[in-house]
């Protein structure tokens, strides 16, 4: 009798899920219906992250736990999707810490001008005692902080001129997240900062109402700015994470077993979500010069010339946001370089 390997790895596939089957009938999980909200994309890494949660929920439940997603902002901005969840109005969303920072100000430390440099240092960040201090906050803003994905680094682009100086900013009118650490650091730069909801960005710089605006590489292309952009310099002035959120009005009424699914899904999503951005990240500057932006890095001294324009807007905000916070950050960065 021949034994044949791809016959017993699908029979192990079949007893693994027949078994998870079975666990999820045995939990405490009723059929549910849950609205997910996010304002990119589905083309996105933070889209994709949640085709996987929504995915994974499915698995975990039999099938009993339907998520449905909701892209491009179709059940409001950030921050109405945030209200909506806040409010019970829907269930879930993922929300950018500069704008989740109107609920929990403490993350306004992930919004302080030039503290990162390289995703390493905001993953420790994120994954440490702070990432999941701040998580817990949400709980008395009627929402539950699930776990973190990001947008990675943000970077500028604009329709007049490269900018290899901070005089470059000087005059520039670029859309800017609605939040208040961003719109001082880029006076502090020079430029004419205009909050603007992310779904009004694209219109605004079609149409000249703006000059330009600043986001991560992948957003720059899943938002198709460079169809109307000319410019983009990468200057990785904000490193941005997202908080997968879900109303607290919706999580009180779910059984343990389905908070379990429910963390864990968000959970194992973060391992499918970096994978993903940091490989479409590695391209996504080759495909932006390839639909015609003219692509510009910034001479290291110059960079220290805009670290040093902005040190004010640190200091401002420090005693804010709890200096004892932002130092136990900065040693987690500290660490992580050595």
């Amino acid at each position: 009798m021949k034994f044949h390997y791809k016959h017993i790895a699908a029979g192990l596939t079949a007893a693994v899920m027949a078994c998870l089957s079975v666990q999820a009938a045995a939990a405490d999980i009723q059929e549910r219906r849950v609205k997910f909200s996010y304002p990119v994309s589905r083309t996105n890494p933070v889209g994709m992250a949640t085709e996987k949660f929504i995915e994974l929920v499915g698995q975990k439940t039999n099938g009993k736990i339907k998520v449905t997603g909701y892209a491009d902002a179709q059940l409001g901005n950030e921050i109405q999707a945030m209200s909506s969840a806040q409010g019970g109005i829907i269930e879930m969303t993922v929300v950018s810490t500069a704008g989740a920072a109107n609920n929990v100000k403490e993350l306004g430390i992930f919004d302080l001008p030039f503290l990162f440099q390289s995703v390493e240092e905001a993953d420790a960040v994120i994954d440490g005692p702070v990432g999941k201090e701040l998580l817990n906050k949400f709980a008395a803003k009627n929402l539950v902080g699930l776990c973190y994905w990001d947008y990675g680094f943000r970077q500028v682009s604009n329709s007049k001129h490269p900018i290899n100086k901070v005089e470059d900013f000087q005059g520039l009118k670029l859309r800017v997240l609605q939040n208040r650490i961003y719109i001082d650091t880029f006076k502090a730069l020079g430029a004419n900062p205009l909050p603007l909801p992310y779904p009004e960005t694209y219109t605004a710089l079609e149409t000249k109402a703006i000059d330009g605006q600043e986001s991560a590489y992948l957003v720059t292309k899943s938002s198709g700015y460079q169809e109307i952009q000319k410019y983009m310099t990468e200057t990785n002035h904000v490193f941005l994470p997202a908080v997968v959120m879900a109303s607290k009005r919706f999580w009180d009424r779910l059984s343990k077993d389905e908070r379990a699914v429910i963390q864990q899904s968000c959970d194992e999503s973060v391992t499918y979500f970096r994978q993903v951005s940091r490989d479409q990240e590695k391209k996504v500057v080759g495909e932006l010069s390839a639909a015609g932006m003219s692509m510009n890095k910034i001479d290291p001294a110059e960079k220290q010339r805009m670290v040093q324009a902005t040190a004010a807007v640190t200091e401002k905000y420090k005693t804010e946001l709890g200096a004892e916070l932002v130092d136990r950050t900065v040693a987690t960065i500290n660490q992580t370089r050595k």
